[in-house]
């Protein structure tokens, strides 16, 4: 894996409107009673540049040395003096760090979204949710992608509804000449409901056309250093699962098992305790009964608000993917995000979530 950021990309003074991913080599406290601690990090080329914790921004914050770290809302600047050019990074108020393992970390990495609908543009006013009335969900995939690359994945995994029923060719086409163009690790998918017949062969046919493009299905699919092993199933409802999940040696050796499915949970559980929803859609429960594949985690798309809860009577652990755009037509706040899962020698190592 690599650091995507560069002191190239600092602006000449003001915010960065992108994350960034740093190495932080050296945390240095400072005798400054303006400066809480200087670090020092290190960019994709090795540069090394000074970012400063500044006292008034009152921030807590913990970085150990040789581990990598994204930084959002975070200033840049360069000035040049002497006849060389300078280059600083500096906290801001809303700075927020998010540790992302050591630098030698060989863990599997997987950037999990779902329910992107792309096309969405295209539906009747009255049928789009409140917040979402001019959204071009195409942005939306761009930023899925970019962060991808900004969180260092080993590969995206979609849960379904790549794009919306109302989708036209412009939208398939945008999807898949992103795909091709800008991604430069695989993207691993599975259908939704809105995933309609031209939008599926669309990417069928992108699936046929390269090996970074790959339809999960219950076979199961080897990803990553660590052996993680993805099994898919597309939205059936009231037929789910289907036919079992196949077992093989690869699924027995695996690290972790992840089953990734589009419908609504049932029956899986909050932290408090609670049904995440209460009518009853596709049981999850059947696709663990009847297949001897150890399962480590599910992720579901389908509802387009995250979270995350345990699965009745196993225990399973269940990501809800939610939408990374605010398409939610309920009351509540879907905070559009992706979530970055680690998986490492040991099984599912982490699951963090990340805004868009």
């Amino acid at each position: 894996m690599k650091l995507m950021f560069t002191r190239d990309d600092l602006p000449r003074n003001d915010r960065l409107s992108n994350p960034i991913t740093v190495l932080v080599r050296e945390v240095s406290p400072s005798s400054s009673n303006k400066l809480d601690f200087e670090v020092t990090v290190e960019d994709a080329d090795g540069h090394t540049i000074s970012l400063k914790i500044w006292s008034t921004h009152s921030l807590s914050l913990s970085l150990t040395e040789g581990h990598r770290y994204e930084l959002e809302d975070v200033r840049g600047r360069y000035w040049s003096q002497g006849g060389s050019r300078h280059y600083q990074l500096d906290s801001t108020k809303d700075l927020t760090v998010t540790e992302l393992g050591p630098a030698d970390d060989t863990a599997t990495r997987l950037l999990i979204v779902g329910d992107t609908h792309v096309g969405y543009r295209h539906r009747r006013r009255d049928k789009k949710a409140k917040g979402a009335k001019d959204l071009d969900a195409r942005d939306r995939f761009q930023a899925v992608m970019d962060q991808a690359n900004t969180l260092d994945a080993d590969a995206i995994v979609h849960a379904g509804d790549i794009f919306d029923h109302v989708a036209i060719g412009a939208d398939r086409s945008f999807v898949i000449d992103a795909l091709n163009s800008e991604l430069n690790i695989p993207f691993y998918y599975i259908y939704g409901n809105h995933d309609e017949p031209a939008s599926r062969r669309t990417v069928d046919g992108a699936t046929n056309d390269t090996s970074e493009i790959e339809r999960l299905l219950k076979n199961g699919e080897s990803v990553g250093e660590t052996d993680v092993t993805l099994f898919g199933i597309d939205y059936s409802h009231d037929s789910f699962p289907g036919e079992p999940l196949e077992a093989s040696v690869q699924s027995v050796l695996s690290n972790a098992n992840v089953l990734v499915v589009h419908d609504t949970p049932y029956p899986v559980r909050n932290e408090n305790g609670y049904h995440i929803h209460q009518k009853r859609g596709a049981d999850f429960r059947k696709a663990i009964e009847q297949t001897s594949v150890e399962i480590d985690l599910i992720v579901s798309g389908h509802m387009h608000v995250g979270q995350q809860g345990t699965l009745d009577e196993f225990q399973t652990p269940v990501l809800v993917t939610g939408a990374p755009a605010p398409i939610n037509s309920g009351k509540e706040d879907n905070n559009p995000s992706t979530w970055l899962l680690r998986v490492t020698e040991s099984g599912v190592d982490g699951i963090t979530r990340h805004p868009l």
